[in-house]
């Protein structure tokens, strides 16, 4: 439409000269017949009205000076004394009248050089006018030939202002208007509402609706009124307000930054004093009375029966087979309060998979089958809360002390009912008990010094991790390879600290790789797995007498657990062991029936399966599991029965003397932290802390975390601070043509691809932390919405909205953008929507993903294709359709085309074509080129801010898919698997 308006226009517009247009259009003279006696006179020779001395303008209703007398003393002697002189563009109380002489503007003057505009308007008393407006040559005067003659209709202009709407203008030609000509005017700008602005008290413009071509000039207006009215030059809606615009939008910008930088020092000091761990003690008495009150009994002994484990295999094939894979064969045992129970068995023979089993762990990859009892009695869903479970990576937050990693364990699973004196009292005693208190107050550093900040040591972490455990004083406790990656000493010591902890009433299982001599006499109980299956289950020392009786040499002065290693990694000795295991249980079922109540477990030819689920959760798997899962384990072999071995007392006899706390039978120094009334977990009423507490817990420990490991904060601001100075330099006072409409383009995009990929930090969020959320929330620290509303709103306001708030409030006012406070504040408000959406789309993104390096690719082309769809490298008009939908999906599009109509919009640009004289044009000719609309800038906010609460909750969804699930146990075997043939 505007090519082919343009094409019609283009023979009036690009000529050379206003002479050309003559040409084209033959004016002829406007007779003003009959003359106003007040204002014109009848000229004798021409027969036309020719304005009085003192009068001047369209219809000669303008007053000027004339010889002596003032332009007042001219409407005072013409209309009486009570008339003056009124000057000025804004409508007072009592104007009726208005006319405006007018040059047309400098852009206008080179379509016509000389070229004039005068406007006469009458208003009535209900503030409605009727505007008659002529372009002409000036050296012609208005009462000579006229280019153009338009009337206004129904204009209305308020009471003190300058400007005003017209509900139509209709246009018509001279005479000898072409047939291009006329069709172009009167069909093309008639018919159509019309707007008379005035900017600066001089600037009007006569703006069309559609009109490609504002009709602008610098008017001057004054008209003879009563003294009543009132001076017309005080300025309404015509006064300058660029100015006052620009300081406003400054001070805005002034009050922004400040209330920003302010958010931000009040954050750092509140997190910093919730932060601060108190130390206060009170009284001890009150202190040792609260402790005492949630005292409970320990559980006695923990039997598991018969466990099973078959891997969820993702192979159809075997998923569909009736042997699926198994890991464990039917193992069983126990182990008694005050015992220490070593797994040990060669890499991938199952122990990680059994300690999963006992820790009421799944993992997703297996299905366990047997039976867990806790003092005869079938645990319930509250066993998580009396088991603690220390997986074999200490997944720790570097930027923490000791102390405070503690500390934030007690708070967030300590029942909400005791005082803060008596949380870091057991804090202490904790502290005390695992001879930490050295390095108390020192940071956890990373493993190897590897951030550049080294901690404390692998023994000191692992101690650590065994305190978050328990600071609840659970009843069991559970380690998965607690030794590894120690050297001698250090596992050594971890052992002699374990036996210490079970010394106090607590039972205690591990799996441990290759211990040392004296390590290995710690453990009460060994049990030996080789290739998911019971090779020996007893005392330490008696494992050498048991495999020498079975034929295997132990060389002189070699370590025993070294020796049954040995013999367990070569699998060729696995069917000869569990032949000879076999041949006892035939002895043993030969002989007469007798108690078996000292018994681990009774011997039974033919036991019903039971499914293990009690509070089954979901856990990371580690290196050791992913080893079980490859296990071939051969289906022709027959599981044999366990022998059964003696049991030792539940209350040993002797207790190795606790290095801390003297008497080996010296009640627990720290209470179960809820009241329970059975130890296996039935009943449990656990005085819980609410959400709220998790929340402020959690927001305490980010923002701690993000203050003292600050690089990635003070980065993202040292490049929006920058960057805001390097580009508006490079855009400084962008121009109102056509090379100014590319910059503003290149502009806007550079914004937002720079936000887009500085976006992706978010993604390391959660996948860095990932192994400390599944740890926690899977020993019920905490809930998934919790963890994700403290990570994803501090991320959002220091590393979003802050960085892009600062960005915006540089760079607007030095590139030279239009000087509006509310185009500013809309401006800032898309850059943060904007942002925060981005940061969205890689916070989902490192949600789905495993590792840093795929999620870089996957963030990277989902942004790459919606930059492609932003609107500025294809045009949204000439997008297929078949995947033109796509735009909707940009975060770019909807961002572009609101800074681009924010700023165009109004906005009158030089069409500066090489060749041809410059054409103004208004800035939504140029939207509309690129397919888009002003009125679609409220629609694109809340699209955008859309977008990113939906990212936002979708990552919380599938974040929440990440956490432990808890089963209840069932009495029946609905999720037992078919039996396999071996199973006799």
């Amino acid at each position: 439409m505007w090519a082919s308006y343009c094409s019609l226009l283009a023979p009036l517009l690009l000529s050379p000269s206003f002479a050309s247009i003559s040409s084209i259009i033959s004016f002829s003279p406007i007779n003003l017949v009959p003359c106003d006696p007040n204002y014109e006179q009848r000229n004798s020779s021409t027969g036309q009205c020719d304005c009085r001395e003192g009068f001047s303008g369209f219809g000669c209703r303008m007053c000027t000076t004339s010889g002596s007398l003032t332009s007042s003393d001219v409407c005072s002697s013409t209309f009486g004394p009570d008339y003056l002189c009124v000057t000025g563009l804004n409508y007072d109380a009592h104007a009726s009248v208005k006319t405006y002489g007018c040059m047309l503007s400098t852009d206008l003057q080179t379509l016509f050089p000389d070229g004039a505009l005068d406007v006469r308007c009458d208003r009535d008393e209900n503030e409605v006018a009727n505007c008659s407006a002529a372009i002409f040559q000036a050296k012609e005067t208005v009462h000579s030939v006229h280019v153009i003659d338009c009337n206004l209709s129904q204009c209305v202009f308020a009471t003190g202002e300058a400007s005003g709407k017209c509900a139509q203008i209709d246009c018509k030609c001279g005479p000898q208007c072409s047939a291009m000509t006329k069709a172009l005017v009167e069909n093309t700008l008639s018919g159509k509402p019309a707007t008379i602005q005035v900017t600066n008290m001089t600037q009007l413009s006569i703006v069309i609706k559609d009109s490609p071509i504002p009709l602008s000039a610098t008017c001057t207006a004054s008209a003879c009124e009563r003294a009543a009215s009132g001076g017309g030059s005080s300025s309404g809606s015509g006064s300058s307000s660029g100015d006052s615009d620009k300081v406003n939008g400054l001070w805005v910008t002034i009050a922004a930054c400040a209330a920003l930088t302010a958010t931000l020092l009040l954050c750092g000091c509140a997190c910093s004093c919730c932060l601060t761990v108190s130390i206060s003690r009170g009284q001890k008495e009150n202190v040792e009375a609260e402790l005492l009150k949630i005292t409970s009994r320990s559980a006695g002994k923990l039997e598991f029966r018969h466990v099973s484990c078959y891997a969820n295999s993702d192979r159809l094939s075997e998923a569909l087979s009736s042997h699926p894979k198994r890991i464990l064969h039917k193992i069983s045992g126990s182990v008694s309060r005050g015992q220490v129970l070593g797994l040990l068995g060669p890499s991938g023979s199952g122990k990680t998979t059994l300690l999963n089993a006992l820790a009421a762990v799944e993992n997703g990859l297996s299905q366990f089958t047997g039976e867990l009892l806790l003092d005869s009695k079938r645990l319930s869903n509250g066993y998580r809360r009396i088991a603690a479970y220390v997986q074999q990576d200490d997944s720790l937050y570097s930027t923490l002390t000791v102390r405070e990693c503690i500390s934030y364990s007690a708070q967030l699973r300590l029942c909400a009912t005791l005082s803060d004196e008596a949380k870091n009292a057991m804090v202490d005693r904790v502290i005390a008990e695992l001879n930490l208190s050295h390095v108390a107050n020192s940071r956890i550093g990373s493993a190897g010094g590897s951030s550049g900040q080294r901690g404390i040591s692998g023994g000191e972490r692992r101690r650590v991790s065994i305190g978050m455990e328990l600071v609840t004083s659970p009843q069991i406790l559970i380690l998965d390879e607690p030794t590894s990656g120690l050297d001698s000493s250090s596992a050594h010591s971890v052992v002699q600290l374990v036996k210490d902890l079970a010394g106090h009433g607590r039972i205690v299982v591990l799996s441990i790789h290759q211990p040392s001599a004296r390590s290995f006499v710690l453990l009460d109980k060994i049990m030996l797995l080789g290739k998911g299956k019971l090779l020996f289950s007893g005392a330490p020392v008696e494992s050498k007498k048991y495999f020498q009786d079975l034929g295997f040499k132990c060389p002189e002065h070699e370590n025993i657990a070294d020796f049954i290693l040995d013999i367990a990694s070569d699998t060729r000795n696995i069917p000869m062991i569990r032949c000879h295991m076999k041949q006892e249980l035939s002895l043993l079922s030969t002989q007469p029936a007798k108690e078996s109540s000292d018994s681990d477990f009774r011997l039974q030819n033919s036991l019903s399966r039971s499914t293990i689920r009690s509070p089954m959760t979901q856990a990371e798997t580690s290196p050791f599991m992913e080893e079980d899962l490859l296990l071939d384990t051969p289906r022709s072999e027959n599981l044999l029965a366990i022998p059964a071995e003696k049991e030792t007392p539940k209350e040993p006899s002797t207790l190795r003397k606790s290095a801390t706390y003297g008497r080996p039978h010296s009640p627990p120094p720290l209470s179960n932290a809820a009241t329970r009334t059975d130890p296996i977990g039935n009943d449990v009423k656990t005085p819980s802390h609410s959400v709220l507490v998790e929340i402020r817990v959690l927001f305490a420990r980010t923002a701690q975390n993000i203050f003292r490991h600050r690089s990635l904060l003070v980065l993202h601001i040292a490049l929006s601070f920058s960057l805001a100075l390097f580009g508006g330099l490079i855009f400084n006072h962008v121009t109102n043509d056509l090379a100014g409409f590319q910059n503003r383009m290149g502009a806007f995009y550079f914004i937002l691809t720079f936000f887009g990929f500085a976006s992706m930090s978010s993604m390391d969020l959660f996948i860095s932390e990932r192994p400390i959320f599944l740890r926690e929330a899977g020993a019920m620290y905490y809930g998934a919405f919790s963890y994700f509303l403290a990570k994803a709103t501090l991320d959002t306001l220091l590393l979003r909205i802050l960085p892009a708030s600062l960005f915006a409030s540089i760079f607007y006012w030095i590139m030279g953008l239009q000087a509006s406070t509310a185009r500013f504040l809309l401006f800032s408000l898309t850059l943060v929507l904007f942002n925060v959406a981005a940061g969205a789309i890689c916070l989902l993104v490192g949600v789905l993903s495993r590792r840093v390096g795929s999620a870089n690719l996957i963030a990277t082309v989902v942004l790459l294709v919606m930059l492609l769809f932003g609107g500025f490298l294809l045009n949204s008009q000439t997008m297929p359709s078949s995947v033109g939908w796509l735009k909707h999906l940009s975060i770019f599009s909807y961002a572009f085309e609101i800074l681009m109509t924010n700023e165009l919009k109004g906005l009158i640009l030089k069409f500066d074509a090489p060749g041809y004289p410059a054409v103004p044009v208004y800035g939504e000719v140029y939207l509309k080129t690129l397919g888009m609309d002003y009125a679609n800038r409220y629609y694109d906010v809340v699209a955008l801010a859309l977008i990113a609460m939906s990212l936002q909750v979708l990552a919380f969804l599938f974040l929440s898919l990440q956490v432990p699930l808890h089963r209840d146990i069932a009495e029946d075997d609905e999720y037992a698997l078919p039996r396999c043939k071996e199973e006799v």
